[in-house]
């Protein structure tokens, strides 16, 4: 039996996730406008200027978002499916949680150029899936 609480959690992990990258989209859009500096083109003469290498806030906050599009999916999928099979709330809050928070901490430390802070959160969020995906796992019945 599905659990609500547990599709509710997965779903405000899934908003949390969405809100944090629209925080470091604004943040590299602020940083092109403010240096008045884009490095595609057509960016470029649509803003009147010519074509220039982007600030570095600009390309650590692009990383960011990279970064997140290439782990959140799988956290989600796992979550997703923790919940179909039935998966209670508490041992899911308790991983998703771990997870935003260690997704927050890296966002930050890799918009911020700190080391080893940004590996600690990476790894941690990677730890977090990985435990996911065992508790997922103990929940299949073949």
């Amino acid at each position: 039996m599905i659990d609500t609480r547990s599709t509710s959690i997965v779903a405000a992990t899934a908003a949390v996730l969405f809100l944090k990258g629209l925080v470091i989209a604004y943040i590299q859009v602020t940083g092109r406008f403010r240096a008045r500096s884009f490095s595609r083109p057509e960016d470029a003469r649509l803003m009147g200027v010519a074509p220039q290498s982007e600030p570095d806030l600009v390309i650590r906050a692009g990383g960011a978002l990279r970064n997140e599009s290439e782990n959140a999916p799988y956290f989600l999928a796992l979550g997703v499916t923790y919940a179909l099979l039935g998966g209670g709330p508490s041992l899911l809050l308790g991983i998703s949680s771990l997870y935003v928070a260690a997704r927050l901490f890296q966002a930050y430390a890799q918009v911020r150029a700190l080391q080893p802070h940004r590996m600690v959160g990476y790894l941690t969020g990677a730890l977090a899936t990985v435990w996911l995906a065992a508790q997922t796992g103990l929940l299949i019945q073949i």
